[in-house]
């Protein structure tokens, strides 16, 4: 059996859960080890278990189940893709990942349209982003106050406020038996990706207190793939006492600071290259962000941040070193304080974040994708603004934990994708070796959530770990990879039939 490519031990023992020896085939020969259940994996990768930072469990469930948009080009496809959806008038018609962007033709579908192609229905359709959508007149006539919020538009594409008023209703309407298959199918999707654990980033303008408490009971009935939980919610509403409530790792996650690019709504200190009026919008003031921060420290709970443009990850980087100034420094460092994407870091806020011991929780595949000079990056920033985001090399050069993620279902469940993005980072300064790229999937973000005994191929090790057929040129799997098996615990919880066990 193979660890990796280049490494030296080629078997290992587990008992209880944990890795107990690590050796070669000939050593292992030696061993006498009794009452055992061997698998030669003929020399097949095995790599520590991905780790997930940063999911929306229910949401890609429901993407995988239902209206993918992910492929459309065009008004016209979109529209097609939800003429062919029949459902009953009770139910809504929900689908995801639809990016003008990618377009020729970037002009959206009107709510007209949308009208006709549902036949009436309540729509709602999610940008890639996940920061706007295309709704209908059913659906905005089902919360009228929408039209008074910051965000409504009557062409249909809502962002900001009016967005999250829909989003909220939208996703309230899914019946319990629905979010449970939702919930269930994404279980399934994670283990056959190797993914041993995913940070579900739950809160009360992305999912619901029902939401997160229903997917923790599906994730023990089921089995399989860890959720650890996020609430993202304010501490000076109750954030805390929620997380508490909920069994959540910490209060925050997206706890939004600002939008996203996509949608002009990350927050910026220049305005946008395409949209010149406008800086994005901010969410949370800089005195909201530095009261929860500190209400967060004196509880002793973990919390973070979803931040994206400069201007955010300012207000975020300045809200933790005033706590650090107040309760100081190594109290903050010892909480692993977070930020969710943390797109554009200054040099001097990559130093704060090693300084602070705060976790980069990023994801690779958002450069593969709107990166590069031509794209959606360039377009809303100008190149040169665009080439300085998600500096993933300069934050591990700089000593950050940088835990990588998918923010399924804004890009899909694809460990090996998100790793093979980040050794090609379209600014090449910005590539990080095979390596380290495994490290942030696995060991770091086990270390976000506390863990440190995880993540490894080593003695004293928790035996998560993912078992690969045979990669490409350079023998690693290639992006959307299914693994032959997933352990977790030393328990096979995913397995192909591929592979043969012999008991001795």
């Amino acid at each position: 059996m193979s660890l990796a490519p280049s490494a030296a031990p080629s078997a290992l023992i587990v008992e209880n859960g944990v890795i107990t020896w690590v050796g070669t085939d000939a050593e292992l020969r030696d061993l006498a080890v009794a009452h055992a259940r061997i698998t030669d994996v003929e020399g097949a990768l095995i790599t520590p278990g991905f780790v997930d930072a940063h999911v929306h469990a229910t949401s890609t469930g429901l993407t995988l189940l239902g209206l993918d948009l992910s492929a459309v080009r065009s008004a016209d496809d979109l529209l097609d893709e939800l003429a062919a959806v029949h459902e009953p008038p009770s139910r809504i018609i929900l689908g995801h990942g639809w990016d003008e962007s990618q377009w020729t033709n970037v002009t959206l579908p009107t709510r007209d349209q949308l009208d006709h192609a549902a036949r009436g229905a309540r729509v709602y359709l999610t940008r890639a982003d996940a920061h706007s959508a295309l709704v209908s007149s059913a659906l905005i006539a089902a919360v009228p106050d929408c039209r008074g919020m910051r965000g409504f538009d009557e062409s249909g594409w809502v962002t900001q406020e009016a967005h999250h008023a829909l989003r909220e209703y939208a996703l309230g309407s899914v019946a319990t038996e629905s979010r449970t298959r939702a919930q269930e199918a994404f279980m399934a999707r994670a283990v056959r990706c190797g993914i041993v654990s995913v940070h579900e980033m739950a809160g009360p303008v992305i999912s619901s207190v029902d939401d997160c408490r229903d997917l923790l009971a599906t994730a023990a009935r089921v089995g399989g793939t860890q959720v650890i939980a996020y609430w993202g919610e304010l501490a000076q509403a109750g954030g805390i006492e929620t997380a508490r409530e909920l069994g959540a790792r910490g209060t925050g996650g997206d706890l939004f600071v600002d939008g996203s690019f996509g949608s002009h709504t990350a927050c910026l200190h220049e305005s946008y290259a395409d949209l010149p009026d406008s800086h994005g919008r901010s969410f949370l003031d800089g005195d909201a962000v530095v009261e929860h921060v500190d209400l967060c420290v004196r509880a002793d709970i973990q919390t973070g941040f979803h931040a994206i443009g400069d201007a955010a990850n300012d207000a975020v980087i300045e809200a933790f070193a005033q706590a650090a100034r107040v309760h100081g420094t190594e109290r903050v460092r010892s909480h692993r304080h977070r930020i969710e994407h943390a797109e554009a870091l200054s040099a001097a806020n990559i130093e704060m974040c090693a300084h602070l011991g705060l976790v980069a929780s990023m994801q690779p595949v958002f450069d593969a994708r709107w990166g590069g000079s031509e794209g959606m990056y360039a377009a809303r920033l100008g190149a040169i603004r665009a080439a300085a985001l998600n500096p993933i090399g300069d934050l591990r050069r700089s000593g950050v934990a940088v835990a990588f993620g998918s923010d399924a279902p804004v890009t899909p469940l694809d460990p090996w994708g998100a790793v093979r993005a980040a050794v090609n980072h379209r600014n090449s300064y910005q590539r990080i070796e095979i390596s380290e790229a495994l490290d942030s999937h696995t060991r770091f973000g086990w270390q976000a959530v506390g863990i440190d005994d995880a993540g490894l191929i080593a003695v004293g090790q928790a035996a998560h770990l993912a078992i690969w057929g045979s990669g490409g040129v350079d023998a690693y799997p290639s992006s959307g990879s299914t693994a032959l098996r997933t352990v977790i615990d030393g328990m096979s919880v995913w397995d192909s039939g591929e592979l043969t066990d012999i008991s001795c």
